[in-house]
This record gives structure tokens, C-alpha cells and sequence, in this order.
């Protein structure tokens, strides 16, 4: 197995190909560096042992970005990124039905609000007359596979997973360099009518410092044992389950894992701008990057 090179604009940058048992895996080295202007808050529950009630997520008295916080933004770039350029990318994998290529929402139930978006370019309710409940979802029966009619699973899931079925992107968590990179946070209500300080109304917390700089990896499984292979469809007994790759005529594997990266991850990648909580108080501006 090669490593595989990237372009990004002007840059070319070499993902590292290694065997892990009877898996093939690339290896991206990701940086997450805070903005100066800013701060970083990813909450944890509130500790007994302390009186901070809003503290930062850590791991060993460190200051971590979670896995599951970078895997969450970079599924909302994906998702933007493909309602963006959706036609272009339907040329691309020469498909007859753009819907194939829409995002899911991945919920059963979606909440109000987020059935608002059906209208924004994400898969809907009722498509071409059927029902749909807009997650994508992989059943398998002993003699039938099921998946979502008629569109399969959208290309966010193949990349993040889907309720049955792995993904083909693994994260770490992200860990900052040696150093000093917390400061004490003190929010206190002010009251209304004196102006002053409201009872009871101080609560402690925690900042991560502006240019706090974190690393982590994502790994892309190239090759599973179950014969799955990334830019290539899965098939399921006699079901392709990954429909918007179905057409798609380029037929070198190399060149679809290229595009599939310097088209759709490494710009979702690059757009994370936010993470955390905090965001009207200024914090969780970052810069996102793949190392060479």
C-alpha cells in the first residue's frame, strides 16, 4: 500500500499509508490552533471535587477537544458543502438524481426545527411519492437488505457512519502542546434594577488560552476485512448501498480516493472555523489544518 498525495491549492501534502491487522488505514495529522482574538469552551459536567460549574472537557487535568466535537463540526461542513455544490458535484458522479448526493438528517425524528431544513437541501419527508424518514439507516434481514428508498446511504454517512454500518473516517481526540493553557472564567448577572451584582449569581468556569495549538489525526480506513474499499460503493450481498458512487466513470481507484479528498473532505476539513460553546461571548474561532 502507497502513501497518497494531496493538493490543496498550491500545496501537495503526503497521507501516510499504513496496515493496521487486516486493515488498511491513511493517516492525516490534523492542527487545531485557537484564533488570538479568541478563547476555546468545550464543556465538561461539573466536577464535585471543584466549584467550577462550567469547566473545559479534559482528559488528566488536560484540556482536550473531543473527538466527537471535531467529527460533529466537520459533519456540518460536508453537509453544507454538498447543498453548496450540489450540481456540480452531480456532474461529477454522473448520476440522474441529485437527491442521491443530499445530506441526511441523522435522526429518526428530526426536531422542528430541524424539518426546516428539508427545504435547504437536505434529504426530505416524502420523495418522489414515498415516504422517508430522513435518516440514513441499514437493515439486514437474512434475506434482504434495506436502505433508504431508492437514494442510499447520502455521502456525509459514508464518510461518518450510519445507524448499521461504519463509516470510513476515525478520529482522535486533540491534544494541546506542553504548557500553561487554562485561565480561570467568572460570569456574574448583573441585576436589572441596582445594576449591581445578583445574589447567588457568580459562576466559575474556564477558558482555553487564544493561540493554544492542539493535535490530533483522522485516519480514512482504506481497505476493511469485510472487502470494503474507500472510494469504491459497498455492496451488501447483491444490494449497493452507496448509490451516488454507482455511476461515477472513473474507473482508477487511486484517482477516486484523490478526488473524493480534495473534493469533499480536505475543503470541509479547511472551512472549520468554529468549536465549542461560548460563541457570543467570542470564543471557539479556530484554524484547522492538514500537516504535511
Amino acid at each position: 500500500m502507497n502513501n497518497l498525495k494531496i493538493q490543496i491549492d498550491t500545496k501537495e501534502i503526503e497521507i501516510s499509508a499504513t496496515n493496521k491487522g487486516t486493515t488498511e488505514i491513511l493517516t492525516m495529522q490534523v492542527k487545531v490552533s485557537v484564533e488570538e482574538d479568541s478563547f476555546l469552551h468545550i464543556g465538561s459536567s461539573p466536577s464535585p471535587l471543584t466549584e467550577k460549574k462550567a469547566a473545559v472537557f479534559k482528559v488528566d487535568r488536560t484540556p482536550v477537544i473531543p473527538a466527537s466535537s471535531f467529527k460533529g463540526a466537520l459533519r456540518n461542513q460536508i453537509e453544507l458543502l454538498l447543498i453548496r455544490n450540489l450540481s456540480e458535484l452531480k456532474t461529477q458522479f454522473n448520476l440522474d438524481d441529485e437527491n442521491k448526493l443530499k445530506p441526511c438528517i441523522p435522526a429518526p425524528r428530526p426536531t422542528k426545527s430541524e424539518q426546516e431544513l428539508l427545504n435547504l437541501g437536505y434529504r426530505g419527508s416524502i420523495m418522489e411519492g414515498k415516504k422517508y424518514t430522513g435518516h440514513c439507516e441499514i437493515q439486514v434481514d437474512e434475506d434482504k437488505i434495506e436502505i433508504p428508498d431508492g437514494l442510499g446511504i447520502c455521502p456525509v454517512c459514508y464518510f461518518m457512519g450510519a445507524t448499521g454500518i461504519m463509516g470510513f473516517l476515525r478520529f482522535s481526540n486533540f491534544y494541546p502542546h506542553e504548557g500553561d493553557w487554562l485561565v480561570d472564567q467568572t460570569n456574574i448577572r448583573i441585576d436589572r434594577k441596582t445594576g449591581t451584582a445578583a445574589p447567588k449569581a457568580k459562576v466559575d468556569g474556564e477558558q482555553v488560552k487564544p493561540g493554544t495549538i492542539f493535535h490530533g489525526t483522522i485516519e480514512i480506513i482504506n481497505k476493511t476485512p469485510q472487502g470494503f474499499e474507500f472510494g469504491n460503493p459497498r455492496k451488501i450481498g447483491n444490494t449497493i448501498i452507496d448509490l451516488w458512487l454507482e455511476k461515477w466513470q472513473e474507473s482508477d481507484t487511486n484517482k477516486r480516493k484523490k478526488l473524493m479528498i480534495e473534493t469533499l473532505l480536505f475543503p470541509a476539513i479547511y472551512n472549520i472555523k468554529f468549536l465549542g460553546g461560548q460563541k457570543s461571548k467570542g470564543a471557539g474561532k479556530v484554524k484547522v489544518e492538514i500537516e504535511g
